[in-house]
């Protein structure tokens, strides 16, 4: 990790999930440091200990930030940030800690001074889409090789898009189909046919982690690559996401991460809607109003 140093006190940020929630966990905090010329601190005990995904997975980046040091803890002890948040909707910040309330944009978080921690998701682009020192952060410390490699130089040769399928979890786990829902056959071949549509010969890269339903249940017309091996790491999957032209995601922030992450002008990106399929959540400031909806659970 890159690291800067100032006079003044730094801004924290609490890590939690994987690659895709530490991505926007570290792009919204950096933004802030770098309005107020601070440096950034993550704080990675909660990936570390719940080994969530891949742990700490920014590290394969050439982030501006340092980790927060075990002598440093005390500060933002386990036990402030549990009541920071039993008491987030009644006071805030408590313990220099500004917890999230909510999915939408929080317009108080810009306002939070030096020496803040964040504690919570982040997930809009409206908190740094205009930070231009961001995207020279968010590549690969070391390049791409061997099938990676060899795969990106495919991707740069033809008309591509990445189809991005998340089962998993999401179809393993109770609380977190009950949460996020999976998308559906529906959605991917009406996503496939828009894509079609727009494109000339389209070539699909799939991303997947059941590939093997992937090729029992969907149908693309033209060539089709599956990517996801065990010798790419999730980080190398990520930017080769974002190297293809257009983008049919999951409703994951992985995908999220590599449509955004995506420079062509022209891109098509292709979303599931809802992204939640807990009626609660409100993820309107989620999604960029550039990209483009399917219903998520459409039926064939």
């Amino acid at each position: 990790m890159s690291i800067t140093t100032t006079n003044t006190a730094p801004i924290y940020v609490r890590l939690m999930g994987g690659l895709g929630n530490q991505l926007f966990q570290y792009s919204t905090a950096r933004t802030l440091a770098d309005s107020q010329g601070s440096d950034l601190v993550l704080d990675a005990r909660y990936v570390v200990r719940k080994a969530q995904h891949t742990g700490l997975a920014l590290e394969a980046f050439d982030i501006r930030a340092t980790v927060l040091a075990e002598s440093s803890q005390s500060q933002f002890s386990e036990t402030k940030i549990k009541w920071a948040k039993w008491f987030k909707r009644y006071y805030r910040p408590m313990f220099n800690i500004f917890c999230e309330t909510s999915l939408g944009v929080d317009s108080q978080l810009l306002a939070q001074p030096k020496g803040s921690m964040l504690l919570g998701f982040w997930q809009s682009e409206q908190y740094f889409a205009h930070n231009a020192l961001l995207p020279k952060d968010l590549v690969l410390k070391q390049p791409l090789s061997g099938k990676a490699l060899e795969i990106s130089q495919s991707i740069l040769e033809n008309q591509s898009v990445a189809l991005h399928v998340r089962r998993g979890d999401y179809a393993n786990n109770p609380k977190a189909l009950k949460r996020y829902g999976l998308c559906s056959v529906g959605y991917y071949q009406k996503a496939i046919e828009h894509l079609s549509q727009h494109l000339n010969d389209p070539h699909f890269y799939v991303f997947s982690d059941d590939p093997q339903w992937v090729s029992d249940n969907l149908s693309m017309p033209g060539q089709c690559t599956f990517v996801s091996v065990k010798d790419i790491a999730p980080e190398q999957d990520l930017v080769l996401i974002s190297q293809c032209q257009h983008q049919i995601i999951a409703n994951s922030t992985f995908s999220w991460w590599g449509a955004w992450l995506n420079s062509h002008c022209d891109k098509i990106v292709v979303y599931p809607t809802p992204w939640f399929d807990e009626q609660t959540i409100n993820a309107n400031d989620l999604v960029p109003r550039a990209w483009h909806p399917i219903e998520k659970n459409l039926t064939t």
